[in-house]
């Protein structure tokens, strides 16, 4: 019978610090591959050795490379689409059983997900403008131009950048993110309070009492906000529906783990359940670069 091999195993092998072994038998899922190559986990041709595992790092140097290369690819390596007609004919032609299905993908077919693994998400400095704000900085009845949507449904990056102001310097080209809301907020990285002179608060998106105000400027004007200058807590997403499969609650205060040769642990990471969100972490980008993950990446959460 065919072997399926899923992001689930390659997670699996990461844990257990093994590689995987394939052979004509064996399927690979094209999200394996690629996470795979994001997690340092081997995929080796031929058989498994039936006592234990060589480490992938003393293989040979164009193996090594022959594991991971995403423009080579794997041989056995299948996009989605490719997958649905192998286990479409494997059931049509009496090769696979629905029993046998399920014990590849878990119960009722459904890919088992590892509840405590989440995608990162990477910020840097941004600014959210109210209606109110937006067209006093750009004139009136301004509409931002969306360039780029973000991992929260409804959310975008704007073509408009901006000027902020502190008491001890300047910072310019702030990305403006939409759409517009109820109250300006300025989220910025804690190097950049040095810089503007202002005191650095760390809060959740929104709880902006007694944090500093910045002067922000527009091409068409200027606004001297009184409050709403932030450095943005650590943060999971998630809707309901993902915080019932994986055990989280709103509000929930856990750790994220990241692997690698700078890898580390991050504490006081608040998890965010709204009807609107969906699944990532988000860190900012001093955080980013302190453990050398990107967007995109995955991250291990401690409960």
């Amino acid at each position: 019978m065919k072997k399926l091999v899923s992001a689930q195993d390659v997670i699996a092998a990461k844990d257990g610090h093994e590689d995987i072994y394939i052979d004509d038998n064996t399927i690979v899922t094209a999200q394996a591959v690629d996470l795979a190559h994001e997690m340092g986990v081997c995929l080796k041709q031929g058989p498994a050795p039936h006592e234990g595992h060589e480490a992938c790092a003393e293989q040979p140097h164009a193996e090594a490379h022959a594991c991971h290369d995403k423009e080579e690819g794997c041989a056995s390596a299948l996009s989605a689409e490719e997958l649905e007609r192998v286990i479409a004919a494997a059931l049509d032609k009496g090769i696979w059983s629905e029993g046998d299905l399920e014990g590849l993908l878990g119960t009722n077919g459904a890919a088992q997900v590892d509840a405590d693994v989440v995608p990162v998400g990477v910020s840097g400095r941004h600014i959210h403008l109210s209606q109110v704000d937006l067209d006093q900085l750009f004139g009136p009845d301004f509409e931002l131009t969306r360039i780029k949507d973000l991992s929260q449904p409804g959310q975008f990056a704007a073509k408009e950048c901006v000027t902020i102001a502190g008491p001890k310097g300047v910072i310019e080209k702030v990305r403006v993110l939409g759409p517009v809301r109820s109250q300006t907020q300025v989220e910025v990285l804690a190097g950049d309070t040095f810089k503007l002179g202002v005191p650095q608060k760390v809060r959740l998106s929104g709880h902006l009492e007694g944090t500093p105000g910045v002067t922000v400027i527009g091409p068409k004007g200027s606004v001297c906000l009184h409050e709403g200058t932030i450095v943005a807590a650590r943060h999971i997403h998630m809707n309901p529906a993902q915080a019932a499969e994986r055990g989280f609650h709103d509000g929930q205060v856990v750790s994220i783990k990241a692997d690698g040769e700078r890898g580390g642990t991050l504490d006081n990471v608040i998890v965010r359940v709204t009807e609107g969100g969906n699944l990532d972490c988000h860190i900012d980008t001093e955080e980013a670069n302190a453990l050398q993950v990107k967007s995109g990446s995955t991250l291990r959460v401690i409960r």
